[in-house]
């Protein structure tokens, strides 16, 4: 049995991975304590894990950080901004929580979304004491420096141009750009005594752990023939299991008499349903499929008519629902495109926040789906995606085959063993 610490973040996408983490090594029989926002708290405890949360100011509202955070300037001042306020700011804070549990106990390993920067001033070369060994974990496509793509694919060039040159000009370009979050990161290391990172510190987030578990395949991801031999792309964990949903009347009218085609904004961008969950129910409504909305929320935005051919549930688990689907509209949302693929359905993606176009870039660059390179399709161009994917053979059979990589790995474990050996 070994000790462990799992730090997690409060936002949901990188946060409910992490949990879902400490409850499968608690089950393993390992002593967990999970440093949470107290936000998180009550998540934590219901898991039957012991709760720590960061100290001071770093503990903030999430409500309020996505609030600031929105009212930004839409580009590289709002990452910076996000970066800066959420990611190293708390630095001070979570340094000191998780100094404390050292100090009470330093005989502990260390499992970390790659965003909560606790470690990071002594491994810096700050007073205070280490883990026993520190394994970094991203919910998130892979934005790690590289020769051979950026976060976005290899950059476009025409016959005879250098394509290694013409990524690192783009990378160069994308990292002068994000110089305030490397500032203000090197910044709140010194006032904790460390010394200033020798890299970017979007590369320093792959980086700094020990090692650095992608919850991803290769087969989804760019490839990155000068990827460092820590990172490890470790597949993707099971979809949370939901207890005592029931299935609604029309469930049996998923039979594969036709398509069941499914579309969702996700969990968190679903407050304006036009955006993508309306357009699909218009530019469907006189195909011969079955479109599934899967809200994620109550259904009282929508201010269109639904469709015959269309039904719609306020939260529907994906592990039922998906082994009935031909193809998954989606905003881009990483870990639903994920399940999807897993399941091995072809996804069409919209979104353009956030990871999303670039997670819709490797579901394109990959031949599993299809781009939209838009987060508000019109109806007809809902309607063309879809039935290109519905005629396409050779896609489905793509998908199908990345769900067999998805299957063959078991993230826990590999995780597991990076921090234990």
């Amino acid at each position: 049995m070994a000790k462990i610490i799992v730090a997690a973040p409060p936002f949901p996408g990188d946060f409910s991975p992490l949990l879902q983490i400490a409850r499968g090594l608690a089950a393993r029989g390992h002593q967990v304590t999970m440093l949470a926002w107290s936000s998180s708290r009550a998540a934590v405890e219901e898991a039957g894990l012991a709760f720590a949360a960061p100290a001071g100011a770093a503990d903030y509202s999430l409500q309020e950080e996505v609030t600031l955070n929105a009212v930004q300037p839409p580009g590289p001042p709002q990452l910076n901004f996000g970066f800066s306020h959420s990611f190293i700011d708390p630095m001070p804070g979570l340094h000191a929580t998780l100094q404390e549990l050292l100090r009470r106990d330093p005989d502990q390993y260390l499992v970390s979304n790659i965003i909560v920067t606790a470690a990071w001033p002594v491994r810096q070369g700050a007073p205070g004491r280490r883990p026993l060994r520190w394994v970094g974990v991203s919910a998130a496509p892979v934005l790690l420096d590289s020769d051979d793509t950026t976060f976005f694919g290899p950059v476009p060039v025409r016959p005879g141009e250098d394509q290694k040159a013409a990524n690192r000009a783009a990378n160069a370009q994308f990292r002068a750009l994000l110089k305030p979050s490397d500032d203000r990161a090197d910044e709140v290391l010194a006032e904790l005594g460390g010394a200033p990172l020798t890299s970017p510190f979007i590369d320093a987030l792959y980086t700094m752990a020990d090692a650095t578990a992608v919850l991803t395949v290769p087969g989804l991801e760019f490839g990155r023939d000068d990827a460092p031999d820590s990172l490890h792309l470790v597949g993707i964990l099971p979809g949370p299991r939901t207890v005592g949903w029931q299935p609604p009347a029309w469930w049996a009218e998923l039979d594969g008499s036709r398509p069941v085609v499914v579309v969702t904004q996700g969990t968190l961008a679903n407050r304006d349903l036009s955006a993508l969950i309306e357009p699909t129910l218009r530019g469907l409504a006189d195909r011969d499929v079955t479109v599934v909305a899967a809200l994620g929320r109550d259904a009282g935005p929508l201010s269109v008519p639904v469709p015959s051919n269309a039904r719609v549930g306020e939260f529907i688990p994906f592990e039922a629902l998906l082994p009935k689907a031909d193809a998954f509209i989606t905003n881009g949302g990483f870990g639903g495109t994920q399940q999807a693929l897993a399941a091995g359905v072809p996804v069409i993606a919209a979104g353009l926040t956030e990871d999303k176009p670039a997670v819709a870039a490797r579901v394109a660059h990959r031949g599993v789906g299809i781009d939209l390179q838009t987060a508000t399709p019109t109806p007809e161009e809902v309607a063309d995606a879809t039935d290109a994917i519905l005629k396409d053979t050779a896609m489905r059979d793509r998908a199908r085959e990345l769900a067999q990589e998805y299957a063959a790995h078991d993230p826990l474990s590999e995780i597991e063993r990076l921090l234990l050996g």
